[in-house]
């Protein structure tokens, strides 16, 4: 007769932790109980992880990290992502490059649409081509042509476009930068 050794100590599958250790921790307060004003985060729900900015060399690029710190964000009138309390916009420069952080945005590669009710983020690039923000490699944000926009829907699957820009108040390790 087999016996079953069960250990609760551990995690069998840490990528799993990281992916629902954004709600274990919740994004506001019960009841209207803040820890700080509000502010805005864009989460990623089929991975758990927030959008953070990331310097490369001398240009600002996206990435996906940990919730626990994070950038506050804005989404503007203008339908600009922009970086609370800064110049800084994300830009697209076109289908399978890394989407950046900008200052010039007036241009339509800045303006972002909300396209979806599974949270797409469209815009139209200077070629005339829609771009969504995606996940690429290593949880680098890139942008790619938007996934189940046509009639034909049944085999798509776009969740790697899903990015959600919702409100907090959680206390966080808020990352500065200067440029």
């Amino acid at each position: 007769m087999a016996r079953i050794q069960i250990k609760f100590h551990g995690t069998r599958n840490s990528s799993f932790m990281e992916r629902i250790s954004s709600i274990q921790a919740h994004l506001q307060g019960p009841g209207g109980i803040s820890e700080r004003n509000q502010y805005k985060i864009i989460f990623h729900p089929s991975t758990g992880l927030c959008v953070h900015r990331k310097a490369l060399f001398a240009e600002l690029r996206l990435k996906l990290g940990s919730c626990s710190t994070n950038e506050r964000w804005d989404y503007t009138p203008q339908k600009h992502i922009s970086i609370e309390g800064t110049y800084f916009c994300v830009q697209a420069d076109g289908i399978g490059k890394p989407a950046k952080l900008g200052i010039i945005c007036t241009d339509t590669n800045s303006q972002w649409e909300m396209i979806s009710e599974h949270l797409q983020s469209k815009l139209t690039d200077k070629s005339n081509t829609a771009v969504c923000l995606d996940v690429g490699s290593n949880n680098t944000i890139v942008t790619n042509s938007c996934k189940c926009l046509s009639r034909d829907k049944k085999m798509c699957d776009p969740s790697s476009q899903w990015f959600k820009i919702v409100n907090s108040t959680r206390n966080t390790k808020r990352l500065n930068w200067t440029i």
